[in-house]
């Protein structure tokens, strides 16, 4: 009996020691080894120099164009919602909208501030400018939903595609910069009443 298990216990010890064998990562690479070195300070016990670690990489230029607020307020979407308008400023503006009625009365222009996070890395003294079309499509009448400087009345319709797109802003520089533009509607008093929806495409173009 003694001899069972002491075979027993000699059968479990090998077969602990192949487990642990099998564990162990196949991806180990010896930088350097060394035996019998001197123990005074300042001594190098493992010299690695002739096995140094070899470091790769593609650097990539990046670009990143992102909506960060609009009218005053984190944007959440890329909806700009003007709400109610009219061509006399009769609808009460919401939050951050400022309503401007023309000299002439016959337009209204709903309008505020949206403003966006451009990244730009890998350009060296290159810069670029961002850039913004309509496309072709939509219910908002052409040359009616409109562009300006930040805090300004808008004055300047956005392009309908396959027209050239407007520069917006140019000069941006690599790194990250914050571009604020007004962003805005033209009512006039012939317009229809009835759901308006369209779009504004934005892109960063090298210069």
């Amino acid at each position: 009996m003694r001899r069972l298990g002491t075979l027993a216990t000699v059968l479990g010890v090998a077969l602990l020691a192949l487990a642990a064998l099998a564990g162990r990562a196949d991806a180990q690479v010896t930088i350097c080894s060394n035996s019998g070195f001197a123990t005074t300070s300042g001594t190098t016990a493992c010299d690695g120099t002739a096995s140094p670690i070899t470091a790769t990489a593609t650097v990539r230029g990046t670009a990143k164009l992102t909506l960060e607020q609009v009218f005053g307020s984190a944007a959440s979407g890329l909806t700009v919602a003007f709400g109610n308008v009219d061509a006399q400023c009769l609808s009460t503006p919401g939050a951050g909208i400022t309503c401007a009625v023309d000299g002439s009365g016959n337009f209204a222009t709903w309008y505020g501030d949206i403003q966006f996070s451009v990244r730009l890395t890998g350009v060296g003294s290159t810069t670029a400018k961002l850039t913004g079309v309509r496309p072709a499509a939509g219910s908002i009448p052409a040359g009616q939903l409109m562009d300006g400087t930040s805090g300004s009345n808008p004055a300047t319709a956005y392009p309908v595609s396959p027209s050239t797109a407007a520069d917006l802003q140019t000069g941006i520089a690599g790194g990250n910069t914050t571009v604020t533009r007004a962003f805005g509607l033209k009512v006039t008093n012939t317009d229809a009443a009835g759901a308006w929806s369209g779009n504004a495409a934005y892109s960063l173009v090298i210069e």
